[in-house]
């Protein structure tokens, strides 16, 4: 089965405060900067069932005061080290950090600054999710309702980890269609969208998804599958694609699937290097 819902995080979010010396020496969290050694909080340094776990707080804007707490691998090395030591060499473990472009649609949704696109209140789909940071964002902020999908099933249980650290009520996708806040979270596979899913979404978010041609068709499949009418589809990718002629896949597969627009806009509010693009297509 290609997706299903996902229930409420375990109880293995908070642990002892003795656990805080658990190899103090490792704790540097990878993401957009370092982390201090006081600010982490090791939830677990692996298991059979688990990946190196910690808790840490993130700025939602690298230059902004707005912060939540995160639960993810304390870096992608870790994480790949233990797919391998688990057996799971198939696995990406590019999913255990906050990535640039992440970080630059949060900047957006905190704004309120997305393009042609109020979240207040809306009902959100983030596609490849990651750990969720942009869904948390928009649940956290502008009050939506945000399902977190993702096919690797530990990435959507951080997610949903953290938006219960940060007091976000967290449902089955079932309920969350009957609730006017919170998130859910489902396993997603471009290849195979879950049918519960479908007309479930007003926005899609997404953020470093178009990474291969050979999937961009599926993504805009997907992605007009969740969307109710009037869906808009608001993608943050790198402006220096990894591989050429992915994006205008993208949005010709989407203008053969009905899109009244499609097109390509430059990040109103980064200003960094590696800048970032936005790819916004609604219906």
């Amino acid at each position: 089965q290609m997706a299903v819902a996902l229930a409420a995080p375990c109880n293995w979010v908070r642990c002892s405060p003795t656990r805080r010396t658990i190899n103090r020496g490792r704790v540097y969290v990878r993401a957009l900067e370092d982390v201090e050694d006081d600010d982490v909080l090791w939830l677990t340094s692996g298991t059979s069932q688990l990946p190196p776990l910690v808790e840490a707080t993130m700025r939602l804007q690298s230059t902004g005061s707005t912060s939540l707490r995160v639960v993810k691998p304390p870096g992608v090395d870790e994480l790949w080290e233990w797919y391998e030591k688990v057996g799971y060499d198939d696995s990406d473990p590019s999913w255990g950090r906050v990535w640039k472009t992440a970080s630059d649609l949060s900047a957006l949704v905190l704004a309120g600054a997305l393009p042609g696109c109020c979240l207040r209140g809306k009902r959100i789909v983030e596609v490849g999710c990651g750990l969720g940071f942009v869904g948390l964002a928009a649940a956290m902020t502008q009050g939506s309702r945000v399902i977190f999908c993702d096919r690797e099933p530990l990435a959507i249980h951080c997610a949903l980890s953290s938006a219960q650290l940060n007091g976000l009520e967290v449902h089955s996708v079932e309920d969350i269609s009957m609730s006017s806040q919170g998130v859910a979270g489902a396993l997603l596979d471009w290849a195979s969208p879950l049918d519960t899913l479908a007309q479930s979404a007003d926005v899609v978010l997404g953020a470093d998804c178009l990474y291969d041609p050979a999937t961009a068709a599926m993504l805009a499949k997907t992605c007009k599958h969740v969307l109710g009418e009037d869906g808009v589809v608001i993608i943050c990718e790198p402006e220096l694609e990894r591989a050429k002629g992915t994006y205008s896949k993208f949005l010709e597969a989407a203008k053969m699937l009905g899109a009244a627009s499609a097109e390509i806009l430059p990040h109103p509010l980064d200003s960094d290097e590696p800048r970032s693009i936005l790819l916004r297509v609604s219906w």
